[in-house]
């Protein structure tokens, strides 16, 4: 989700550093813009299937790395 369209309340901010250090979220930059995903642990810790598009995507990913050594 792109960081612009939320607008999270200054009571809200140690929430989300919260679930940034518990891994709950990830914070990436993509073209100057901030995006916000949810983890499978995230979807874990309030009880939520994971889509599988995420999964799949965290598959290739995993041969990818596996394909190149790293």
């Amino acid at each position: 989700m792109p960081a612009d369209d939320i607008d999270w309340p200054q009571e809200l901010h140690a929430a989300v550093f919260r679930a940034l250090n518990m891994q709950y979220i990830t914070r990436r930059e993509i073209d100057g813009h901030v995006r916000f995903s949810l983890t499978q642990a995230g979807y874990r810790a309030i009880d939520a299937e994971v889509p599988w598009g995420r999964i799949l995507r965290q598959r290739m990913r995993d041969l990818m790395r596996m394909a190149t050594g790293r």
